[in-house]
């Protein structure tokens, strides 16, 4: 006797908006915002603990909003991914040369965040987590942007989407919601919608 086999179904077609940024605010809203993160830090307003956080919470949202998907964001990973390549190329045939080139970027970037964790958190938090909640972007004078945590804003709004696993759901999850919390702030505070 023969017994039919089932035909396995086929796996559904993806979305047609799958991959595509879908923005939460206009393009004169992304402006203002990256314009106030860039003042808050700049003029040093506010203590500085308080201006770090507040400029990256600006920064990122508008970053992402503003960039992801643009011909930098496409440069910036080609040029991460050749440097990766050259290092990799460079242990002249060992076994670690084999290492996938998008899965370092994407841990590149999860650690990164990981790192910006604990520059967030407060102070008070080391009790209970040691030394990473002591981690701090250094202090920059009056009238100077703060480099790093300019260079983890871009490389985290731009590259957000790149880390696997969980780090990288908990990535994109932090980052959409940044993006959430402070979408409607440039209308609130200047009528900028």
């Amino acid at each position: 006797m023969l017994l039919a086999l089932p035909t396995p179904t086929p796996a559904p077609a993806p979305h047609p908006d799958a991959g595509i940024l879908v923005h939460t605010m206009s393009p004169t809203a992304v402006a203002v915002l990256l314009l106030l993160a860039l003042v808050v830090d700049y003029m040093s307003v506010g203590p500085n603990s308080i201006r770090d956080r507040v400029a990256f919470v600006l920064a990122v949202p508008a970053i992402r909003e503003g960039f992801d998907g643009s011909p930098l964001d496409q440069w910036t990973v080609q040029t991460a991914s050749s440097g990766i390549e050259q290092l990799l190329d460079a242990t002249g045939g060992a076994y670690i040369a084999g290492a996938s080139i998008n899965a370092i970027l994407g841990a590149l970037i999860g650690l990164l965040f990981i790192y910006v964790i604990g520059c967030m958190l407060p102070t008070k938090a080391s009790k209970k987590l040691g030394r990473f909640a002591t981690l701090t972007f250094p202090q920059s004078p009056l009238y100077r942007l703060n480099t790093r945590l300019w260079i983890a804003a871009i490389l985290l709004g731009l590259m957000a989407d790149l880390p696997g696993g969980t780090v990288g759901d908990v990535t994109r999850g932090c980052v959409d919601f940044l993006t959430g919390l402070v979408a409607g702030l440039p209308a609130w505070l200047f009528g900028a919608a």
